[in-house]
C-alpha cells in the first residue's frame, strides 16, 4: 500500500481505504479499489434515476427554446445535441444549473438521488452531504478552451484543489449517453505534500501529485455509483464527440480520520445534514430565483445578483384557493 506524506508524518492509505470499505460495507460492491468503490445501483433506483435526469433535460430545453418543440427520450442527447451544449445555463465544465424556470424538475433528480443512495444502505455514513448535487453534461469532442481553463475537469485532479474538503468523499454517477465516449478515470497518488493538500489556484499546480499517480482500472460505466476518497484524483477523458450526463456530489463522512475535519468553510457548495438531505422533493423544495440565462449574462459583463439555490419548506409555498 503506498504511504502519503502528511504533516511530516508517513499517512498509510490503507487508513483512507479502511473507511471507504466501511461505508460501503452494506452496498452491493462491483469493483473494489483502495481509494474508489464502485457500488451498483438497484435496477428500480437507476431507473426512477435516469428518468429524472431525462425530465431535467427535457424541461430545461423547453424553457430556453420555447418556440421549440422537444421529446423527453434518451436520443435527445444525439437530436439535440447542438442546442444542449448551448444552454444558457451550462457551465464550461458542463454543469446544467438549477434556475427559476426549472428548479421544479431539478427536485425530481435529488429525490431519486436519494432513493439510489437509501436503497445501497449508504446515508447513515455522513455527517453532511453536498446539496444541490451537480448535474454534469459534457461532450467527448475536442474543446482545448475548456480544457485549459484553470479547474478543467479534463485535467487530473482532486475536489481538495478546489475547496472541497480533506474529509470528502466524491460521488460520481453516469446517468445518460455513452460514458466510454466521455470517460471518468480515477489514479492513486504515490506521495502528496502537505503544502497541497489545500485549496490550488490551477489543478496544474498539483503536477507533484499527478505526476506520480497510478491509474485505476476502472471502468465508467450506467448503472453504477463510483465513490472515491478525497485523495483519489480524477479526469475526465474526451473520447468520441457525442454527450454524457452524470451527477456528482461530495459528503462528509461520521468517521473522520486523525488531522481531519468536517470544516467545509473554502468550499463553494452548501452541506446539509443527512435529515435535511433526505427532505428535499418531499418536506422542503429546492427552490432557485435566478433567471435561466444569469451565469452567461454574468460571464457577458452584466451585473446580475447571484441568488443561491434556497432550501423551501412545503409548507410555506403559496396556495390558491378556488372561489366559494
Amino acid at each position: 500500500m503506498n504511504e502519503i506524506s502528511e504533516n511530516g508524518k508517513d499517512l498509510d492509505v490503507s487508513d483512507r481505504a479502511r473507511r471507504l470499505a466501511r461505508v460501503v460495507a452494506r452496498a452491493d460492491i462491483a469493483a473494489d479499489y483502495p481509494l474508489l468503490k464502485i457500488v451498483r445501483i438497484a435496477d428500480p433506483a437507476f431507473a426512477r434515476l435516469e428518468a429524472a435526469v431525462m425530465v431535467y433535460v427535457w424541461h430545461t430545453l423547453s424553457r430556453a427554446y420555447p418556440d421549440r418543440v422537444f421529446t423527453p427520450g434518451r436520443d435527445m442527447l444525439g437530436t439535440c445535441a447542438r442546442e444542449i451544449m448551448s444552454l444558457p445555463n451550462r457551465t464550461p465544465n458542463g454543469l446544467l444549473l438549477p434556475r427559476r424556470d426549472t428548479f421544479q424538475s431539478f427536485n425530481m433528480i435529488h429525490q431519486a438521488l436519494v432513493g439510489a443512495v437509501d436503497a445501497a444502505d449508504l446515508l447513515s455514513c455522513f455527517s453532511f452531504l453536498q446539496i444541490p448535487c451537480n448535474v454534469r453534461i459534457v461532450s467527448g469532442a475536442p474543446d482545448p478552451q475548456a480544457d485549459a481553463r484553470s479547474y478543467s475537469s479534463a485535467k487530473m485532479h482532486t475536489d481538495v484543489w478546489n475547496g472541497e474538503p480533506v474529509s470528502s468523499i466524491l460521488f460520481n454517477i453516469p446517468v445518460l449517453g455513452d460514458p466510454k465516449a466521455v470517460d471518468l478515470r480515477f489514479y492513486e497518488p504515490r506521495e502528496f505534500p502537505e503544502e497541497l493538500r489545500t485549496l490550488l489556484g490551477d489543478y496544474s499546480l498539483g503536477k507533484a501529485v499527478t505526476a506520480s499517480a497510478v491509474e485505476y482500472p476502472a471502468k465508467f460505466e450506467m448503472g453504477y455509483m463510483y465513490i472515491s476518497d478525497s485523495l483519489s484524483l480524477h479526469q475526465t477523458m474526451r473520447v468520441q464527440p457525442t454527450l454524457r450526463v452524470s451527477l456528482d456530489f461530495r459528503t462528509i463522512a461520521r468517521e473522520l480520520l486523525p488531522g481531519e475535519s468536517a470544516d467545509f468553510s473554502d468550499s463553494r457548495a452548501t452541506y446539509v445534514e443527512p435529515d435535511a438531505w433526505r427532505a428535499v422533493g418531499l418536506t422542503t423544495i429546492l427552490a432557485s430565483s435566478e433567471p435561466l440565462d444569469a451565469f452567461q449574462r454574468r460571464r457577458a459583463g452584466e451585473v446580475v445578483v447571484h441568488e443561491p439555490l434556497s432550501i423551501v419548506n412545503v409548507d410555506d409555498f403559496p396556495s390558491e384557493r378556488p372561489n366559494v
